[in-house]
């Protein structure tokens, strides 16, 4: 027990780095993952065909392959296009994407669970079809799948771990480079699931006030 406390003394400004990297990887990636898959919903809300069986096809491909082996596609590929962005940047942006995929189905569900009368009563007060999208399914579909959105943002949150793989010195690598500088492998995972924790079970606490918050104003 002692030797586990030295060793947290003495590295904690290491992990204490890596969980600020780690924490702003995933507050830019779990708003930018809500966002497009507000943007993947609407070509199949809106009957758009061939924009609906693009986002089809997108769909499948993200979530059907590796997140890892995507965010590597964009860390090496982009440089063959000329384009040199930083591993950071690469690993936000494949984190959204893959999550952005999953969390439009889960809309989906939510949105196919609503009455057809929920669209024609806004039509029937003159609304056109994209503002019925906006301003009443978009909204009653939130609710009805919360508990399922925020799964899955936790779920994003522990994919943060793979940016990693591409060299952003989150919590993840610097338990590595911990480990190769004490040989304290057990006590290095123990404090990089430690914060983990300590992220998770915040951004659970706060979605479910929203849940709760949510229930009482529109249950």
């Amino acid at each position: 027990m002692d030797a586990f406390v030295i060793f947290f003394t003495r590295y904690l400004p290491a992990f204490a780095d890596g969980f600020l990297i780690t924490a702003g990887v995933a507050a830019l990636a779990a708003p930018a993952a809500l966002i497009w898959a507000i943007v993947l919903i609407i070509p199949r809300l809106a009957q758009w065909t061939w924009a609906s069986r693009l986002v089809d096809a997108y769909v499948e491909v993200m979530r059907n392959s590796p997140l890892l082996v995507q965010m590597y596609l964009l860390y090496f590929g982009l440089p063959l296009l000329g384009l040199f962005w930083s591993s950071i940047v690469c690993g936000v942006i494949a984190i959204a994407s893959q999550h952005g995929a999953f969390l439009s189905e889960i809309l989906r569900s939510g949105i196919q669970s609503l009455s057809q009368r929920q669209w024609e009563a806004g039509s029937a007060i003159g609304m056109r079809r994209f503002a019925v999208i906006r301003l009443v399914i978009l909204p009653q579909a939130f609710i009805k799948v919360l508990p399922a959105l925020g799964n899955q943002l936790i779920v994003l949150v522990k994919d943060t771990s793979l940016v990693s793989a591409i060299g952003v010195m989150d919590l993840t690598l610097t338990g590595k480079m911990t480990i190769e500088r004490s040989g304290a492998s057990f006590e290095a995972f123990i404090a990089v699931a430690f914060f983990y924790l300590i992220l998770t079970s915040t951004l659970g606490l706060v979605l479910r006030i929203i849940e709760v918050r949510a229930a009482r104003r529109y249950g």
